[in-house]
């Protein structure tokens, strides 16, 4: 079966999608077009990025006539002890997994804050590819290096504060101004999450939890042990998502707390 559309069309086939595209097009893929691009097609050449302690790496990808750049990440090594405030001893990774991990569980909070990521292997190892983020201005640390302010400074740090509660979320250790990516439209992308998931049921660190919008909240209240596990596969150990789930518990019932004592449109985001 053929479905065509005025820009370009897509053949369907078990399994498999082939394009007739070109880079005008890139706006229009779904998720799930990005996520079997990213798995299947041809990888043309690599380069090192060098920037990050973790090496990644810039591959060009090409199905058909579609062309377009990934990040891989190869990296799953242990890290040394994480120490919780509460004194829990805690073991770390940082593993390429976690950044599948993160943009699943982005998904199903409804946030779209993270680019679409695979599990594929490159050179015979297991590995994360990551749709290159299209349009990037700057990183977070450039813009406040150069002061820049936004056009919406509430809408921006609205984003802001919703990204450090899925930080939190994930208890993501590694989050700096330099994986944080700010679009020509202003819209902010986390990007590299290889140091999150830790096993670790405590808030990391409530500075964080500032605000957050009512449909996060919501989101989050939802989320069930079937579902995440459903979603990450094999990216996450039972251990990962019960910490996951447990961590949820203890932000949903902060930010309700808060709420309660301050009033919600002061905690809560539209």
């Amino acid at each position: 079966m053929t479905r065509w559309n005025a820009r370009f069309a897509v053949l369907l086939l078990p399994g498999l999608l082939l394009w007739a595209a070109d880079s005008r097009d890139l706006a229009t893929l779904s998720d799930q077009e990005k996520e079997q691009f990213l798995a299947g097609a041809r990888i043309v050449s690599v380069a090192d990025i060098n920037h990050g302690v973790t090496k990644p790496l810039r591959a060009k990808l090409m199905r058909d006539q579609l062309t377009h750049d990934a990040q891989i990440q190869r990296i799953d090594k242990e890290l040394p002890d994480f120490f919780g405030s509460d004194g829990a001893r805690v073991p770390m990774r940082d593993s390429w997994r976690f950044n599948v991990a993160a943009y699943k569980i982005d998904r199903l909070l409804g946030l779209n804050m993270t680019p679409v990521t695979v599990a594929r292997r490159y050179q015979g190892k297991p590995a994360a590819f990551t749709w290159w983020v299209d349009h990037v201005a700057m990183e977070e640390v450039e813009r406040r290096r150069k002061e820049l302010e936004p056009p919406d400074k509430e809408a921006f740090q609205r984003q802001m504060e919703v990204g450090r509660v899925f930080d939190e979320l994930i208890i993501n250790i590694d989050r700096n101004l330099g994986n944080l990516l700010i679009t020509d439209d202003w819209k902010v992308v986390l990007i590299d999450h290889t140091r999150a998931f830790t096993p670790y049921s405590g808030i990391r660190n409530p500075a964080n939890l500032s605000r957050c919008s009512r449909r996060l909240l919501e989101a989050m209240k939802r989320l069930s042990e079937g579902e995440v596990s459903n979603a990450v596969g094999g990216n996450l150990t039972p251990e990962e998502i019960k910490a996951l789930l447990a961590r949820r518990d203890k932000i949903v019932e902060f930010f309700v707390r808060r709420a309660a004592e301050k009033g919600e449109d002061a905690v809560l985001l539209p």
